[in-house]
Order: C-alpha cells, then structure tokens, then sequence
C-alpha cells in the first residue's frame, strides 16, 4: 500500500503480469504478431506523414495566398503612394480614393483592413484613420522592408493601437513590400488583414483529402502486407508441422538405435557372463572328474611300485612304474592349475579396485614373484560381467609377464578418466617382435582377452616399453562401467 492508502502491486505481481503478456504474444500467431506490430508502425507513421503533408499543404496554401496578396498590394497600393524628400506620404486625395475603393462590396467582403507603413514604423495610410500618423515598432514591417513576404493566420487584430473587437474571426495578415514604380526600390510596406473563414475551408477540405487518400495508401499497403504475411504465416505453419513430424521420426529412430545398441550391449554382457558360466563349470568339472581318478591312479601306481620294490621285481619293471607314477602327478599338476585358472573366485561382492587387487595377490601366491600394482579413481561399482573381464585381462597380462619376462619388473596401473578405464599390464623383459606389437594377439589366452574386451566396447593393444619389456593396455569406455 502507497503511502497516500492506494494500493500497489508487488514486484511479484508486475514479474506474473509481464509473464503473462509474453506468453499472450508467444501464442498469437506470426501474422497475428506481424498485425499488431505493422499497424502499431504504419499508424504512427501515418500519422506522423499524414501531419506533415498537412502542414506543408496549409503553408503552401497560405504562403500561395500571400505572394498573391503582395502582387495585388503592389499594384493596387504603389500609385497611391509618393515618395517626398521626408519619405512616402499618402495624400488626402489618395486617401479618399483608396477609401473609396475599398468600400467596393467585393474588396469589403474580402478585406478587413488596410495599412501603409512607412520605415520608421509610422503608418502613413489605415482604414481605421485615428492610426495614421502614429508609429508602432514591428518586426513584421522589418522584415517586410528587407524584401520578404510575412503572413500570418490568426483570430482577430494582435496589432499595437488596434480597437478591441466583440469577436474574433480567423483573419490572414499580409506584409507586403511596395516597391517604387519601374524599380526594385522598397519606399514602404502595405499591411492587408484578409477574412480566411474561405481560405480554412478549402484548407480543411485538402487536409481532409490528403488524409483520406494517405489513411486508403496506408491500408491498402497494410492489407497487401498481411496478405503476403498471412501466406507466409501458413507456409511457416506447414514447414514447422513437417519439421515436428521428421523431427519424431528421428527421435523414434533415434530412440529404436538406443533400444537396439542396448540389446546389443546386454546380449554381450549375457554372452560374457554365459562364458564365465561356462568355464567355472568347466574347472569344475576337471576338479571333480579327471583329477579325482588321476589322484587315485597316482596313488595306485605308488602303491604299485612300493610293492614290486618290496618283492624284488627287476630293475626296469621298477623304472617303468616310476616314470608312469611321474607322468601321472605331472598331468595332474598342469590339470589343477588349468582347473585352478578357469574357476573363478568369489567377487561378486568385491568392488573393481578388489577385484584386481585378488588377480595380482593369486599371482604372486602362485608364480612367486612380485608385482607393483596401483590404482587411481576406479568405480566402486561396475557389472559383474566387467569385473570378470578386467580381472581375466590383469591374469593373462600377468602369467605372459611371468611366462615370457620371467616375472622381472612386473607392475600393473589401473586407473579411471571421464570417459575410459585403462588397465597397463607391463615388464622388463625382452619385449615382443615388432610384427606382434602392431596390435597382433599371440597367444590364444590374449585372443580370449580380446574378445572378452570388445563385447564392452573396448581395446586391447600390445606394445613396447619405451626402455625395455612389454605393455598390455586394455581400455573400456566408462559408459558400460555405469550400466548397473
């Protein structure tokens, strides 16, 4: 509330109110809006236009009146006047000729008054007699000796001496230069008041055509403008429905990609895990199968071989049992440790970071080497699926590094970005030929890693180390790392 006890809205109500004018004009349409707009513009500009060509009309009309007011004075006024050694007088004889004059019914009607003046200001010649031969100061009069027409459209006399009237009715005042017969000399300056009721209807009556005929150019250039507008309007219209219309389309299709790349994806994910399934129950079945009846077949050649030592049996016969005894416990070690790789350990519940952690824990427990390891900003969270491929891809890195480098240097850095998660598996041995480091797979195990990397969309790149040995580096973009 205004100090004075009025009410006045808020800055809460003025934001509301101007919003909804904005969302008032945003629903109008394009020719509604270029309406609105093109008449606020063209009306003013008529209006403007339409105000000057008046103007200029009523001068033009004024200032025609008054050249032919001045050539009438000049011809009808200059005879009258004589020019004497103490400057143009009008005598009584012309005085009373010019009265007579101009009580002509037509003059009458035409002419209110009539003035000479001389230089100084004394007026030497009036229809109102009590004024001549007094001196008024006018600019009018000067200006008029310097040889220039002045007019004047006003109501009633504004003339110094001039008798108060009852009315005031439009008059025209005329400044007229009079010049010396045969010259260009001025020797005075005659001042007519004509009546101008007639002059102000023919200028009304222009005036009224003029706007009559600016208001129809107006329209008709209005009406046209629209047209091609309202056209245009409808064109938009239609451009802007079948731009929505492609516009769905491709984001069905867009959305039917994204559907697709996703059943792509998950179909990979299910094919990894569907394998990992696979070799656990593989491992599996070598732990519980064949190495069960290795184990006992071993047991079975010591015992074997214990007795015919203790009956005496031939040398050779005891060899023979011996090596059978070592071929055996050899195929069962190679057996375990293939059983042994292809089960996989419980991560389900270990984080990535873990996960990697375990591979190069179980790799150090077996191969009996050390390995430095570190970890940078890697997800607490990614899919089991993903999970298993790292660690696979760490393990083969790792038993390479020891099969192939003898486990000198070993070191893996795994770390995480904005877009990828990169694993380097590396050493310090005598490295790989150059035709394998072209991104070539060697080894069936590193073939199984690259398959395993590219169902994630990833990369797998064998190279050589600046300074010596060998670098796995295995890259998978963070998207699938954040598909829970």
């Amino acid at each position: 509330m205004g100090d004075n006890g009025t009410l006045v809205p808020s800055e809460g109500e003025h934001s509301l109110r101007e919003r909804n004018c904005r969302w008032s004009w945003r629903r109008l349409s394009l020719s509604a809006q270029f309406g609105i707009l093109a008449a606020l513009i063209i009306l003013g500009a008529t209006a403007i236009l339409g105000e000057w060509l008046s103007a200029r009309i009523a001068d033009s009309q004024l200032r025609s009146r008054a050249e032919s007011a001045a050539l009438y004075m000049e011809g009808f006024l200059a005879r009258h006047v004589e020019v004497t050694e103490t400057g143009p007088r009008v005598s009584p004889a012309r005085r009373e000729e010019l009265d007579h004059l101009l009580a002509n019914a037509d003059l009458s009607r035409r002419i209110e008054s009539l003035r000479v003046w001389r230089r100084d200001g004394e007026i030497v010649y009036s229809t109102d007699n009590s004024l001549i031969g007094r001196r008024f100061p006018s600019t009018n009069v000067d200006q008029a000796f310097t040889g220039n027409v002045v007019v004047h459209l006003e109501y009633g006399h504004d003339d110094e001496g001039e008798r108060p009237r009852d009315t005031e009715e439009p008059l025209i005042e005329i400044y007229a230069p009079i010049y010396s017969p045969g010259t260009r000399d001025i020797i005075a300056v005659g001042e007519v008041y004509e009546t101008a009721q007639d002059f102000i209807d023919k200028r009304d009556l222009v005036q009224r055509q003029t706007w009559l005929l600016v208001t129809g150019t107006t329209f008709s250039i209005f009406g046209a403008l629209f047209f091609v507008v309202h056209r245009a309007d409808k064109t938009i219209i239609e451009q802007r429905l079948r731009l929505k219309t492609q516009l769905a389309e491709a984001r069905a299709l867009a959305q039917q990609n994204e559907e697709l790349r996703r059943a792509a994806d998950k179909a990979r994910l299910d094919a990894s895990a569907l394998n990992e399934t696979f070799l656990n129950r593989l491992g599996s079945d070598l732990h519980d199968g064949p190495l069960q009846l290795l184990g006992a077949l071993i047991l079975r050649l010591g015992a074997d071989s214990a007795r015919d030592a203790a009956d005496g049996k031939s040398g050779s016969v005891a060899t023979a049992s011996l090596s059978s005894s070592a071929i055996a416990r050899q195929v069962f070690t190679e057996l375990r440790d293939l059983s042994t790789g292809l089960v996989m350990p419980e991560i389900a519940q270990l984080s990535l970071e873990d996960a990697l952690k375990l591979a190069v824990d179980r790799h150090q427990f077996t191969s009996g080497t050390t390995v430095k390891a570190s970890y940078e900003n890697l997800p607490s969270e990614v899919p089991e699926a993903l999970k298993i491929c790292l660690y696979r891809a760490v393990q083969e890195g790792l038993t390479n590094a020891f099969r192939h480098a003898g486990g000198i240097d070993q070191q893996v850095i795994a770390r995480a970005g904005e877009e990828e998660i990169k694993i380097i598996v590396s050493d310090s041995g005598p490295g790989v030929p150059e035709s394998t480091a072209q991104h070539r797979l060697p080894t069936l195990g590193l073939a199984g890693i690259h398959n395993r990397v590219q169902s994630f969309g990833g990369s797998v790149e064998i190279r050589q180390r600046r300074a010596k040995g060998t670098e796995l580096v295995v890259t998978v973009p963070v998207r699938f790392a954040d598909r829970l």
